[in-house]
């Protein structure tokens, strides 16, 4: 795919192919990203590269002047002036037709404010507000991209974010100490007995670290879990991709787990193979969830929301509320689950048919 500016003012305007930047960046959002539907699959690369790219700058030597002139980019993308550079005119263009909020990406240049000042975490809920925002805020964009407006759906994609970012950070453990960064929380390296500056000094194997491995994927697990109901919620035709990119991660720390949660010495990564019976079990899984009226209609998850959400949340539901999101039209098995429903409706109405006003329901 190439992907065209939104006009052609500036003549030496080359557009990027974002399928090949995703494909050469991250194969597994790429592999996910493929699943989406038309409508939206243009839109959500440049969504992902926009985040690639942007990581890539702070990554590879950026500095604070690097962050300072991507902030200024994106003041520019969001006055409908984006920069000849990147993917600046794809990302406006995207920005402005879906009404992303701009504190969306901009949560997610903090999280990269945060990494060039080599902030380090001291416990589980620092290290979320961090995932939250380099992770989360990419997870925001891609629901609002799909007409999301619910904000416990909302909240679980921030969730499902912050649990593939949890994943990275543990599979990831030795090359990010041997780079000098820190991401397990220092409380609980301190609680089995290891400092925190020694450690990253001498970043060598041991089996406290892997324990802290396994604790902070224990963790992913209960967001992936969180987030697994809300994806049955989501538009029919994305359930696919987003199902395959949680299934996909969760894997690596299945992977990590085979190597008893060794990342100082081994990188683990989802095979060819797996990765598409994994997208198989996607798809097998959305099929269900039109065909059984019963595997979702509500989201049961009533508890609070995250305080440490609400940055992220609050700008949707403001930009949002009151307004209709549209309707395509249903496909086939959309149209049958959509009969289906209203037939148990109407049997459910039925049941409790009133025969005479002055007498109680029949049973």
């Amino acid at each position: 795919m190439e992907v065209r500016n939104m006009n052609r003012m500036q003549k030496n305007y080359k557009p990027l192919n974002c399928n090949q930047i995703m494909a050469l960046g991250s194969k597994s959002f790429y592999a996910a990203s493929r699943l989406f539907p038309a409508r939206l699959r243009g839109a959500a690369t440049i969504i992902y590269t926009y985040c690639r790219l942007a990581d890539d700058l702070i990554d590879k030597g950026g500095t604070k002047k690097t962050l300072e002139s991507l902030r200024k980019r994106l003041d520019r993308i969001y006055l409908g002036k984006p920069a000849n550079e990147g993917v600046d005119r794809e990302f406006a263009q995207v920005v402005m037709k879906y009404d992303i909020p701009k504190e969306l990406p901009l949560a997610l240049l903090e999280g990269f404010e945060w990494d060039l000042d080599g902030r380090r975490y001291d416990n589980l809920d620092e290290l979320t507000d961090y995932a939250a925002r380099v992770a989360g805020s990419v997870g925001a964009m891609i629901s609002v991209l799909m007409g999301v407006r619910d904000s416990r759906v909302l909240a679980a994609a921030c969730k499902l974010g912050i649990a593939m970012q949890f994943t990275n950070i543990a599979r990831d453990v030795g090359e990010d100490a041997r780079n000098s960064r820190l991401y397990l929380p220092e409380s609980w390296m301190r609680q089995v007995g290891l400092d925190p500056d020694t450690w990253l000094e001498k970043p060598v194997e041991d089996i406290r670290i892997r324990s802290l491995g396994k604790k902070l994927l224990e963790k992913a697990s209960s967001y992936y879990q969180v987030s697994a109901e809300a994806i049955f919620l989501l538009p029919k035709d994305c359930r696919v991709s987003i199902l395959s990119a949680r299934y996909i991660y969760e894997e690596i720390g299945n992977e990590l787990k085979k190597h008893s949660f060794n990342s100082i010495n081994y990188r683990a990564h989802v095979s060819l193979s797996k990765k598409l019976l994994l997208i198989m079990k996607s798809a097998n899984d959305t099929v269900q969830s039109m065909l059984l009226p019963y595997f979702k209609k509500e989201f049961s998850d009533k508890s609070p929301l995250q305080s440490n959400l609400y940055f992220m949340l609050n700008p949707i539901g403001n930009k949002f509320r009151g307004r209709r999101c549209s309707t395509r039209p249903l496909n086939f098995l959309q149209r049958l689950e959509w009969v289906i429903d209203l037939l148990l409706k109407q049997a459910e109405r039925d049941k409790y048919q009133l025969v005479d006003s002055r007498h109680p329901p029949r049973q």
